[in-house]
C-alpha cells in the first residue's frame, strides 16, 4: 500500500519513503533513472544523463530505500522496463 502526501514529492511505501529526485540503482550499483513520480505501485522514472531510459518500475522490485537512493532487488521482475499502459 502506498500513501501519497499532498506535496506529491514524497511517497511512503512498504519499502520506505521514496522521494522525487532519488536515484534508482540496479543491484550492481548502476543508476537506471531518477524518480519523477509515483502512482499506485508504479514508480515513474526520468532517464539518466546517458539516455538509458526506463518508463517505470513496480514497488515489488525495490529491495531498500536510503536517504538518496532506491535499490532494486536482484531477483528480477517480468514487468521491468515495460512502459505504462494508459
Amino acid at each position: 500500500m502506498t500513501e501519497q502526501r499532498s506535496d506529491e514529492t514524497a511517497w511512503t511505501t512498504v519499502a520506505g519513503t521514496i522521494r522525487k529526485g532519488m536515484r534508482v540503482l540496479n543491484p550492481d550499483g548502476s543508476c537506471i533513472g531518477i524518480v519523477s513520480g509515483m502512482k499506485g505501485e508504479e514508480i515513474f522514472l526520468d532517464g539518466t544523463p546517458d539516455d538509458q531510459e526506463h518508463d517505470f518500475i513496480v514497488i515489488t522490485q525495490v529491495d531498500g530505500v536510503d536517504e538518496t537512493s532506491v535499490l532494486l532487488s536482484g531477483r528480477g521482475d517480468a514487468t521491468f522496463g515495460l512502459g505504462g499502459t494508459p
